[in-house]
This record gives structure tokens, sequence and C-alpha cells, in this order.
């Protein structure tokens, strides 16, 4: 299995995801909960580590990290396991805690930093566990949303002084901004990842490209083949139309695929797909990285088309 690209540099920030392994629980009392909170201070003492933004759900986590140092994967090594050596020996078992390595997406701050902080605040609300996101007690929503001391690891003030400069003002406008609109918070978040593990503008992205991928050579290492290529829209309809046919679904793909793995405009995929606006782009995109997540077979079939264009992440 390919390792991931991992992408680190002083003042970075990530979406973090882990998940247990067989998608069982991580988190199951409390003082699981509490230990865990124990090891994310550890990680701002040594490692500099600020935490923006978190939700701990029964078998996932999630974090908005930001490394003061170049040091991810040290950090996430530590705290990973730091907590598996825990829970083990409180349960006495044996074996991996977390489903293979964390998800690490690196954020453009400035532009989507708020939006993903909603995200991570609402996924309670969105696995059914409550119905008001501030009812749930494992997530620092609170901590943004009241004059509640925050730990010293947890920054609030970086995500509301987006909202306003006076904190009051900033707490009301935060709270409207998270309940606004439920159900559809993460379509910015998707629509912007690119290559699914960065997310922000054209602009960050070929910044990104520029200072930390052109030449470098590993092929171990996932999605590096991917942001070092500039795909042709031609040779990814070629193959999409080898794995899928010519019809309706390969028109979707192809889309979907261009979106993904080029550095088009919504605009300029528009321009090549005639009878279809910027917001049609968007949308055909949201619906087939859905129907990917709910349809095996599809996932199949773009997997194969990934693997190729040799981008398969």
């Amino acid at each position: 299995m390919a390792r991931p690209l991992r992408i680190e540099y002083p003042g970075a920030f990530y979406h973090i995801v882990q998940r247990g392994n067989e998608r069982r629980d991580i988190f199951v009392t409390d003082q699981d909960r509490a230990k865990f909170y124990d090891y994310i201070a550890v990680l701002h003492s040594r490692y500099k580590v600020n935490i923006h933004t978190y939700s701990l759900m029964g078998n996932h986590y999630h974090l908005i990290m930001e490394t003061e140092e170049a040091n991810l994967s040290r950090a996430m090594h530590c705290l990973n396991t730091s907590y598996t050596v825990y829970f083990n020996k409180k349960r006495k078992r044996v074996g991996h805690l977390f489903q293979g390595r964390y998800k690490a997406i690196l954020v453009e701050a400035d532009e989507y930093l708020h939006h993903l902080s909603r995200y991570i605040h609402l996924n309670p609300v969105k696995a059914g566990l409550v119905k008001n996101a501030r009812e749930y007690p494992h997530s620092s929503l609170n901590y943004f949303m009241s004059e509640i001391k925050s730990p010293k690891w947890l920054n609030t003030n970086f995500i509301l002084s987006m909202f306003d400069k006076n904190v009051e003002t900033a707490r009301s406008l935060y709270g409207s901004f998270v309940s606004k609109d439920i159900g559809n918070e993460a379509d910015i978040i998707e629509k912007n990842t690119k290559l699914g593990f960065l997310l922000g503008t054209n602009g960050f992205i070929e910044n990104i490209k520029t200072k930390y991928i052109e030449g470098k050579d590993d092929p171990e290492i996932s999605g590096l083949k991917a942001m070092q290529s500039r795909l042709n829209p031609e040779d990814i309809r070629d193959s999409v139309i080898k794995v899928i046919g010519e019809n309706k679904l390969s028109r979707k793909v192809c889309i979907y695929l261009i979106r993904k793995y080029t550095q088009l405009s919504l605009n300029e995929i528009a321009v090549l797909f005639e009878g279809i606006s910027d917001a049609g782009i968007s949308a055909v995109c949201y619906r087939l990285e859905h129907n990917r997540r709910e349809d095996k077979d599809l996932n199949r079939k773009i997997g194969e088309i990934e693997k190729m264009l040799k981008v398969e992440m």
C-alpha cells in the first residue's frame, strides 16, 4: 500500500481524520476522551501543535491541527501511538486500534478554515447523535460559543477573528454561520478538495506544487504523480471510455475526474462540455463523489480509471 503524501512546513493547517479499525469504537468512556485530551496537551507542549477545532465521535475523530514546526508526522505518531497503548492496556487487548494511516488534508486557512470548522462541529448532527450541535459534549463548539475557558492547546480566536474583531459579536456570528443551511455543510469542503488531500484555491495548490512537490520522485508516495502531472482531459476521456463506454455516466465521470485531477477552472471545464454551467459542473462532481461512496461498482470502475491514469489515491 502506497504511503500517503505528507506535506509539512511551519505554520501548516491540516484537517486530520482518524478512524477506528473495522469501524470499531475508539472512545468508549469519558475517561478515554480525557486521556486523549491529555495526549493532545503533550503535542501542544512538546511539538508546538495547536488545535483549532475538534470533534471526538465514537469510532473516529476530527481535528483541525496547526503545526508551528514542520513536524506533522512525528506529532501524529506520538498521539496515535500513545492513545493506542493506553486503550489496549486498559482493555487488555492487542492489535491495531486505528484503521490504517490517518487522513491529513492540507488546508488554505484564510479561505476554508471556518467552513471546515463548521463541517466538523456539525458532524454529530449529521451522524444523528444530537439535533443541536451545541448539545454534543465532545466537540469544541461550546468553547467557541461561550466564555468557558478553553484548554491551552485549543485556539478559538483564530477562526472567530474571521467573523469580527469583537469576541462577543464574533461568537454570535459564528453561531449563526454554524446553524445556517444544515445538511449542506460538506458542499464547500468537497467541491474544493483537490487530489484528495488539498483544500484550497488553484493558486494555493500551484504554490504547494512549486515549493514542495516538483522535483520529488518516490513511487511509494500516493498522490505524488498526480500532483506532478498535468493530465490531459483527452487522456482522461479515453480512459473513461475504455472502462465505462460512451454514455451519460461516462460524461459525468469525465467531468468529475477532470475537475479532480487537473487545474482547469469550472468555467474551463464547462467549455469542454456543451450545455452545462459552472454550477452544473460543481453539482455533477458533488453528486458523483457521494454516489461513489455509496455504489461499490461505480467506485470500482472509477478506481480502475484512476489506476490507468496513475493517480489512484
